[in-house]
């Protein structure tokens, strides 16, 4: 298990359980439905209440600052919070992560057309990132990286491996950026992210 101790034996007893947004009467309600502590039990029958979330390393606190985490230290760290926002277990090894020319990533993900692509993932090689992402002191770019450790795990967990490729490919994706948006909310990033693929499968085969 190596790497893993320190981390996922930490988070990993704590199972994933929804994130809620409840908006009522104007009031945003942001909970984790985990460790209930405090309950408010004021309100009458047919009424909702609220708690205070006591679940504090849900993610790491220092994945939601600019504090400088080694690549080293940043992939376990990710891989954790992927662990707890989606239904992947964290893999016994590590990808590896290459840092090129933002020229290699269009080559990469747009067939070498210009585009603002910042990383692809490929099967066997790993996760290529654009130099100047820099993940270890930038959020956003680290959930870019972790986007493209959503594809790892995909791989290493064969999901819709029996899929037609371009139905597979695109529902990755979907999931890749479901899970990169849940992130970004969690660790309280105003950015968000969106995906709409310009291009469509030619018959849908399930």
């Amino acid at each position: 298990m190596g790497w893993q101790g320190t981390i996922a034996g930490r988070l990993r007893n704590t199972v994933f359980a929804a994130l809620a947004i409840a908006l009522f009467g104007g009031l945003s309600t942001f909970t984790f439905a985990g460790t209930k502590a405090e309950k408010d039990s004021s309100t009458g029958p047919g009424m909702y209440s609220t708690y205070t979330d006591t679940h504090s390393d849900f993610i790491s606190d220092e994945l939601r600052n600019t504090d400088a985490i080694p690549m080293e230290d940043l992939l376990p760290e990710l891989l954790t919070a992927i662990d707890r926002l989606s239904k992947y277990s964290i893999p016994d090894e590590l990808p590896i992560v290459h840092r090129v020319p933002h020229e290699k990533i269009e080559e990469l993900a747009c067939g070498g057309q210009k585009c603002a692509a910042l990383a692809a993932y490929r099967s066997g090689e790993g996760i290529y990132i654009d130099a100047a992402l820099k993940p270890e002191t930038d959020i956003f770019a680290r959930s870019i990286l972790l986007h493209e450790l959503v594809h790892y795990v995909q791989d290493v967990s064969n999901e819709l491996a029996s899929a037609e490729p371009c139905h597979r490919w695109y529902r990755r994706e979907q999931e890749a950026y479901a899970v990169q948006k849940a992130f970004l909310i969690i660790i309280g990033s105003p950015l968000r992210v969106a995906y709409s693929s310009a291009l469509g499968c030619a018959q849908d085969s399930g």
